[in-house]
């Protein structure tokens, strides 16, 4: 019997668990300040977007929920050329989710954010506070889903000025730079997992296996 007096030693060969980035005011920091300028950076294109690339601010009104093409006829412009045949800008707003899918219900997409923004907020809180890359795609996916969010509720629309691959029909979506980072989020959470899944079953393969009593 081990005498509770006595201090108890660590047992070898096992790993600290590590904390959890809830606890660590460093990673807290870093994770807000990461999500605050990619939103930030989103928030800022659109507002510029929308004041110079027309041949007038944009402002938006309800119409622009109500009849959107009428709205639009009000702003001709000739789209911007960023890189050519690589990237425009073109003005453009959308009522429903990333890349102009999902048109119309507003209501049910500020539901769907706010759900979403709280979902991340708490997978990041309880992953480990080592987990920079996850840390890297739950902000993308977080400031993403901000940045579309702002613009929802102020506007009933989100901004859209983005246009690659120009002329040749391959990418006819228009989009922000807040799809762009959920897309990135997301596909960088399934490259994780991914790559997580292989290393848990390389282990368990490496992993000695009992043997049979006889």
């Amino acid at each position: 019997m081990t005498d509770p007096a006595l201090p108890t030693q660590p047992d070898i060969g096992k790993r600290p668990r590590p904390g959890r980035a809830a606890r660590s005011p460093l990673v807290i920091a870093l994770f807000v300040l990461v999500t605050a300028l990619i939103c930030g950076a989103d928030l800022y294109l659109k507002h510029w977007s929308f004041e110079t690339v027309a041949n007038r601010p944009v402002e938006l009104t309800p119409q622009v929920i109500d009849e959107h093409e009428a709205f639009w006829r009000q702003y001709p412009h000739d789209p911007t050329v960023v890189i050519p045949s690589l990237l425009n800008l073109q003005l453009t707003t959308n009522p429903g989710a990333v890349f102009g899918l999902g048109k119309g219900g507003r209501y049910i997409f500020i539901v769907v954010s706010v759900v979403a923004i709280f979902i991340i907020s708490v997978m990041f809180a309880r992953s480990p506070a080592r987990a920079w890359l996850l840390h890297l795609a739950l902000s993308l996916i977080l400031a993403g889903a901000m940045g579309n969010l702002y613009d929802r509720v102020v506007y009933g629309a989100v901004r859209d000025m983005l246009h690659m691959l120009p002329g040749t029909g391959i990418w006819p979506w228009i989009f922000n730079l807040a799809d762009a980072a959920l897309m990135a989020g997301v596909g960088l959470v399934l490259v994780l997992t991914f790559l997580n899944d292989r290393q848990t079953t390389a282990a368990k393969r490496a992993a000695p296996q009992p043997t049979p009593e006889a």
